[in-house]
């Protein structure tokens, strides 16, 4: 398949869930344990002769919330030294050393037994009852706090968690048998070696193969379809709800696995398989995702997160992440896919993305919670995504415009096939690209890596010259310090539309320039694709709701007339994490009241001193603010969401939720926060119609030459 007829196929326009994305990009590698308290230690890849073998055979009782059973651990290279880590919670019956009883000791987690040996039997069970969300709108942890949990309903047991006995310092192969009450299915890491009832229950067996430090494992009342890609398993275990879905699934897992074997090449596991969730999470994990059951059925699905997904079978997790080092995969893979199926033949939608990025970054992050990218290990609020995600994809937009496209490609085939079964950091990045262009990388990976923040350009001093026949156009670029180390384009825009483009090494503060042309300019941009990354200037940042997801003391204006619209507005301040807001109506307010502070106006206020000034094209007005208009069109919706300004030195941000019945406002309360790069959005029973974001004002990196006269 085709480049092109590959992304033909993927970049159909798709809503934009940007939280639910963040949960679906959201991985669940072992050291992410740590932000749950659980010990994790990274380690070095080990050789062959390290790796065990574990044999698990366990059973399920869900009405228990309890996994028992034993498992069988043998070194045969080496002898097993203890200790073995199981979760604290747990309970060891009995211990074998070589098939003898043996005397052990289990405390804080750790199994203790008195000399090596070469197979371990370990008998145990454990309760896991991690409890459930009552409510997820606004919860930024993507695991909603759930690391293992066994109910009636199905299980999830985190790969950072010791649900069975393992060592601290080598990764294993693994055979799961694991047997549970009739129609609870269970899915691992590794190749399906059958699936059977028998006597009431339903019987799991799994084999892995590949070297792992941990096995997350799902259960439920799945329905399992098949399909294959050469010697790969496809696979999908969804409820029969959703079973409808698994044509769907399969037929996209091939074609992306198809793309991305041919571009980094050998798909590393025995099987890619789609299993459903009772959590709306979205965990890639080796060969499986694991999706939640409202999340499975959002139609952009097939080819934004399962692409993602995928690209994770690779950088994540066939390839581990040093995390001493800092999460490269996470914007690797965000390049890989999110990025890349938009790029080619399609340069408008490749350019809103970076667009995005650059925007996600001026709206989320500051000199209060901005952080190098060798800090970045995984993600728990907004910001983070901003940074880990998107700066990071970013970088390698940048390294592969330095270094060209066979060296970038050629280094990523030399990633993977190096950093098969290892842990690698930005610092092994670094040096495989270095080795695929034949150059010194360290400058750019120390700029862009090892330090916070992003370089903010300002282009002054522009004059037009005749000289002779021609026109020479002369200024200075500057950039915010400490500076980088830029090569900066810069184009020029004759009358006739004919463009010149310049680039401007740029590597102190300021540089001046000075280019001929032979026709009268009429613009000048500076990097006019947008492929650097930096912090946009004010100007350039249109108003979204992203402005609104960092309250600075946040105030609900109720127009006159809109109290009913309060329930509602309850819920849209809980995805904003503007709870604990206070609330007064338009006829209680002094307008000292809200001086600096962010703003919600439910309803358009009869006092026209609260009215904020709305962008151009959007009009309000008739009897109750019914009648809405957006460049000069009548819109129909029923609901109607705006954030009008961002926040400024002396004033807050300022949106506007606009409502025909209160049960209008509640079909979509919950959805907005959603949203985050837009700026307007129009929903019609919970249906969005409309959404888009604002043009920005202007650019300090755009100059138009005055008319000649």
């Amino acid at each position: 398949m085709s480049f092109s007829d590959y992304i033909a196929i993927c970049a159909a326009p798709f809503e934009e869930y940007s939280t639910v994305f963040w949960r679906i990009f959201s991985r669940l590698p072992i050291p992410l344990a740590l932000f749950w308290g659980i010990l994790t230690l990274p380690v070095s890849a080990p050789a062959a002769s390290a790796i065990i073998d574990y044999d698990l055979d366990l059973r399920l009782h869900p009405e228990q919330h309890r996994v028992a059973g034993q498992v069988i651990l043998t070194s045969r290279e080496q002898p097993l030294i203890p200790p073995l880590r199981l979760d604290g919670a747990a309970m060891v019956e009995s211990i074998e050393i070589d098939g003898r009883p043996a005397a052990f000791t289990f405390q804080n987690g750790r199994l203790w037994w008195p000399q090596p040996a070469g197979t371990i039997t370990v008998r145990y069970h454990a309760v896991f009852n991690d409890p459930l969300p009552a409510e997820t709108l606004g919860v930024e942890d993507p695991s909603f706090g759930v690391r293992a949990a066994i109910l009636p309903q199905g299980a999830f047991l985190a790969e950072g968690v010791a649900w069975f006995p393992q060592s601290l310092t080598q990764r294993g192969r693994h055979r799961l048998r694991l047997t549970a009450p009739d129609g609870l299915v269970a899915v691992t890491a590794g190749e399906l070696m059958s699936l059977e009832t028998r006597d009431g229950d339903t019987v799991s067996l799994w084999r892995n193969d590949f070297p792992l430090a941990g096995l997350a494992l799902a259960a439920g009342r799945y329905q399992l379809s098949r399909a294959s890609l050469d010697d790969i398993q496809l696979l999908t275990f969804l409820s029969a709800e959703n079973a409808g879905l698994a044509p769907g699934y399969l037929a996209a897992m091939r074609r992306h696995l198809e793309f991305y074997r041919e571009l980094i090449g050998p798909y590393p596991f025995a099987k890619f398989a789609v299993v459903e969730n009772f959590l709306p999470t979205g965990y890639g994990l080796p060969s499986w995702t694991l999706l939640g059951n409202s999340v499975i059925r959002l139609p952009f699905i097939l080819d934004t997160s399962l692409p993602h997904e995928i690209v994770h079978s690779w950088w994540g997790n066939a390839v581990e992440v040093d995390y001493a080092h800092g999460n490269w995969a996470e914007g690797l893979t965000t390049y890989l896919s999110d990025y890349l199926l938009k790029e080619t033949g399609q340069a408008a939608e490749a350019l809103a993305y970076r667009q995005k990025i650059l925007r996600d970054y001026a709206a989320l992050v500051n000199a209060s919670n901005d952080f190098a990218l060798r800090e970045f290990s995984g993600r728990m609020a907004r910001y983070q995504q901003a940074v880990g995600y998107g700066k990071a994809a970013m970088v390698f937009h940048m390294l592969r415009k330095q270094i060209g496209e066979e060296a970038f490609w050629g280094g990523l085939r030399q990633l993977a096939a190096e950093g098969l079964g290892r842990q690698l950091g930005w610092p092994d990045l670094a040096r495989i690209f270095a080795r695929a262009a034949g150059q010194d990388l360290h400058p750019f990976f120390r700029q862009w890596v090892e330090q916070p923040g992003a370089p903010q350009l300002l282009l002054d001093q522009v004059q037009l010259e005749r000289s002779g026949e021609g026109w020479v156009t002369s200024g200075v670029l500057s950039q915010s310090t400490p500076p980088y180390r830029l090569d900066v384009p810069l184009r020029l825009t004759a009358a006739d539309g004919g463009t010149i483009t310049h680039t401007l090494s740029l590597s102190g503060p300021r540089m001046p320039f000075r280019f001929t042309s032979a026709a009268r300019p009429t613009r000048l941009d500076v990097d006019p694709a947008g492929d650097l990354f930096r912090r946009l200037a004010p100007d350039e940042v249109p108003p979204t709701i992203n402005d609104l997801t960092t309250p600075q003391r946040p105030l609900v204006i109720v127009a006159s007339g809109q109290r009913p619209l309060v329930d509602a507005a309850r819920i849209l301040l809980k995805g904003l994490r503007w709870e604990g807001s206070d609330f007064v109506d338009e006829a209680d307010l002094d307008h000292t009241d809200f001086a600096g502070r962010d703003l919600l106006l439910l309803g358009w206020p009869q006092r026209t001193e609260l009215r904020p000034p709305l962008p151009t094209g959007l009009a309000i007005g008739g009897a109750q603010a019914k009648s809405w208009q957006l460049d000069g069109e009548q819109l129909t919706g029923d609901a109607l969401f705006t954030v009008v300004a961002r926040r400024q030195e002396r004033q807050g941000a300022r949106a506007l939720l606009l409502a025909r019945t209160p049960a209008a406002a509640h079909a979509v309360a919950a959805k907005i926060s959603h949203y985050g790069r837009y700026s307007l959005l129009l929903f019609e029973a919970g249906r969005n119609l409309i959404k888009s974001t604002w043009e920005a004002e202007s650019s300090p990196l755009t100059f138009r030459f005055p008319k000649e006269n």
